[in-house]
């Protein structure tokens, strides 16, 4: 199993060069390709948060604090947004040729960092964008998987705390440093998270930062797609809660957040609520939610993907189409640029059926799953809102199944693809 291999690599890992301060020039083995916009492929950055997450799975949860719980295995996995997005998606695209998968974090030269590393390369991310720094400690975070599937989390952001705007631009500088003479492939879409708990990259320095990625990346050309995840969203002080993420919300393609931090968002300052142009879907969600999407459209941001747990997830689509035109270009059109302004449906859960769950990283495989779609290009993967949506909960199905999590038997992006085109889907989880 890949876990297995991974520990038994990590005792004979090099120890990790100290320097100040430097990016890790490894690559994975399959990340050599290069291509044009026009042919399809194109790399994605997976950047921000990162943490080596200690998951206790199969714990006890008897409801009182000093009880001794049980667990059946501990298991060491990548955590955090960076790692998340980025091993997900490059499981997915193994076997797809001229894919790159690039993670941007930070880390400390110990332990947890150096397994990390390992994590990325195994699963086929390039480790070449990932910043060490000598004087910080890798994040660690303590998860407990419960019997229920739920989990809850205990985490020290250690180094997450202290990276800046400027080291993640200096980590996009180096994307364009290649060994190849063809240079990079173009990037089509730059994947963040999780700005509440990163506190130099929140309000009008996120929305710096992300203009900045969005000046380095694009082109005439080729339009990089900018999608953002949201964890970590306080509820004790919302003012300090919209204050990290609204300046910066008309830099924000696709924001992803679940229905408790999109109330802890709210404001009553929503001009509009639902859009008429729905599937009907609304139903599932409360005015104040639909109002609250609304009012992130108003702000700037082109798709809403809204994590609703076991009843699916909600994309709501700008009703401004000149918003959606801006990701147009003259060689090539992403996905989400061709989609009908004001468009809002809903994507069932799909079930497990052995039931073995485990949810950890779910929402950051939707928001995976989502960006890889909307960033799409070539007339296959020209997808709309809906089967856009479908794919992504597809992936947080795969990523949710504790056979398939770690890339053993799970499948691929164009076999998911396959099962949507052909309607071969898994049943819908009721809730």
């Amino acid at each position: 199993m890949l876990l297995a291999s991974i520990a038994k690599s990590i005792t004979a890992a090099a120890a990790v060069t100290t320097s100040s301060l430097y990016a890790y020039n490894t690559r994975s083995s399959n990340t050599d390709n290069t291509m044009s916009s026009t042919t399809g492929g194109g790399s994605i950055i997976c950047a921000g948060l990162s943490c080596l997450d200690l998951q206790l799975v199969g714990c006890t949860q008897s409801g009182s604090d000093e009880a001794i719980e049980r667990y059946d295995e501990a298991i060491h996995c990548a955590g955090g947004s960076a790692s998340m997005t980025a091993t997900t998606l490059a499981l997915l695209m193994k076997e797809q040729q001229h894919e790159e998968v690039h993670v941007i974090t930070k880390i400390g030269p110990d332990f947890a960092g150096n397994t990390m590393l390992e994590f990325y390369r195994r699963a086929g991310a390039s480790t070449r964008l990932v910043l060490s720094d000598e004087s910080a400690r890798t994040s660690m975070a303590v998860l407990p998987i419960f019997q229920t599937g739920k989990r809850g989390c205990y985490v020290n952001l250690a180094c997450n705390d202290g990276f800046s705007p400027d080291e993640m631009l200096q980590q996009v500088d180096q994307y364009f440093v290649n060994d190849s003479s063809t240079g990079p492939s173009p990037a089509r879409a730059f994947l963040f998270g999780y700005p509440h708990l990163m506190p130099k990259m929140q309000g009008a320095a996120l929305k710096s930062m992300l203009e900045n990625v969005r000046e380095k990346l694009s082109s005439d050309d080729n339009k990089v797609l900018i999608a953002v995840d949201l964890n970590g969203v306080d509820g004790s002080d919302t003012t300090v809660a919209r204050s990290a993420l609204i300046p910066a919300l008309s830099e924000i393609d696709v924001l992803h957040l679940n229905e408790d931090e999109a109330m802890v968002l709210s404001s009553s300052s929503s001009s509009t609520a639902a859009n008429d142009g729905d599937d009907g879907s609304n139903s599932l969600l409360s005015s104040a939610l639909l109002s609250q999407i609304s009012s992130f459209h108003e702000h700037g941001c082109a798709v809403v993907l809204l994590s609703l747990g076991s009843k699916g997830a909600f994309v709501s689509v700008t009703p401004d189409a000149k918003r959606l035109q801006q990701l147009s270009s003259s060689e090539c059109n992403m996905a989400m640029s061709q989609w009908n302004a004001g468009t809002q449906v809903h994507v069932p859960a799909f079930k497990i059926e052995h039931g073995g769950v485990n949810t950890n990283g779910a929402g950051d495989a939707l928001f995976a799953g989502f960006s890889l779609a909307a960033s799409s290009w070539g007339s296959k993967w020209k997808l709309c809102p809906l089967n856009a949506g479908t794919f992504a909960s597809l992936v947080a199905w795969q990523r949710c199944d504790s056979k398939t999590r770690d890339g053993e038997g799970m499948r691929s992006a164009e076999a998911l693809m396959d099962m949507i085109n052909e309607q071969k889907l898994p049943a819908i989880l009721e809730d």
